[in-house]
């Protein structure tokens, strides 16, 4: 599949270069940054951009480019969080489905199409409320996220399972007497990786989008952590629009490079689906 992706179209392997890169900064910058994130220098209050600091400063005289590199670093801790809670449940959910099959299968199905129709954000800010959390803290964001995000990862991992299960070897280790936890573990799970990679794909961008908008109405991990839903928070309860929008951005650029990479990702495991999407744009083409 590296392979394949590595020749896919130049808007994936830029959705690539610029996902990684976004990583890579968030973990590695605030090591090497002159700037702690949370160094509070009032005299540097709301500075433009400069020298010293490259996007300026925040209100309390913050380095920028350390408080958003801090921020990506928390927003991508509740998002791994989040996806392996989403993927550990929906991952079990599907298999579990698919290999009882009949009834059972039928029900937890349906169970799922219930679930789906409950609208996630809300959820999240009753749970959060309900739970009492007075100091927001990132597992509790994570968990309010995750608690009802994992019905898609389900979906896929069933669809995926079911077509394992007639393989030639699934059922030769069904003939020796395997078990299907065992089977589900050493043959179903492992060749649903990939399956499962577009799963935390598809949620990632859910997940970082709403950590921002739990965070804009209060609900998010409390200042002075820093992420990047409270340091646009910040932003438009200060006044400060780029501060604001150097957040937003950065959101944006993680979701919708996200969001190209799954495209890539599955015309990778599906070169048909890739082959007809360019043979359309052919056919389309003046």
């Amino acid at each position: 599949m590296i392979g394949r992706l590595a020749g896919s179209g130049r808007a994936t392997r830029l959705a690539g270069a610029v996902f990684v890169a976004l990583v890579v900064w968030c973990l590695v910058w605030p090591a090497l940054s002159p700037h702690g994130p949370d160094d509070v220098d009032l005299g540097s209050s709301r500075e433009g951009p400069s020298l010293a600091h490259p996007l300026g400063t925040d209100q309390f005289g913050r380095d920028l480019v350390a408080r958003l590199a801090e921020g990506g670093r928390t927003t991508l801790s509740i998002a791994a969080l989040a996806l392996g809670l989403i993927l550990a449940i929906g991952g079990l959910y599907g298999t579990i489905a698919a290999v009882a099959g009949g009834k059972v299968d039928a029900v937890m199905m349906r169970a799922v199409d219930g679930l789906i129709a409950i609208p996630r954000l809300p959820a999240a800010v009753v749970i959060l409320v309900a739970l009492r959390f007075r100091a927001q803290s990132v597992p509790a964001v994570a968990f309010a996220l995750a608690i009802l995000g994992w019905m898609l990862t389900a979906r896929l991992v069933r669809g995926q399972v079911l077509g394992l299960m007639s393989r030639d070897y699934v059922r030769a280790a069904r003939a020796v007497g395997a078990t299907w936890p065992r089977v589900a573990r050493r043959h179903l799970l492992p060749s649903s990786a990939q399956i499962l990679l577009v799963a935390l794909l598809l949620e990632l961008p859910t997940v970082v989008l709403g950590e921002a908008l739990l965070s804009v109405i209060g609900l998010g991990p409390e200042p002075p952590t820093a992420t990047w839903g409270n340091i646009a928070q910040e932003g438009l309860r200060f006044s400060r629009l780029w501060v604001m929008l150097l957040a937003s951005l950065a959101i944006a650029a993680l979701a919708l490079s996200a969001n190209v990479l799954v495209d890539g990702i599955g015309d990778a495991l599906d070169p048909r689906r890739g082959r007809h999407a360019r043979l359309e744009r052919v056919t389309r083409s003046p």
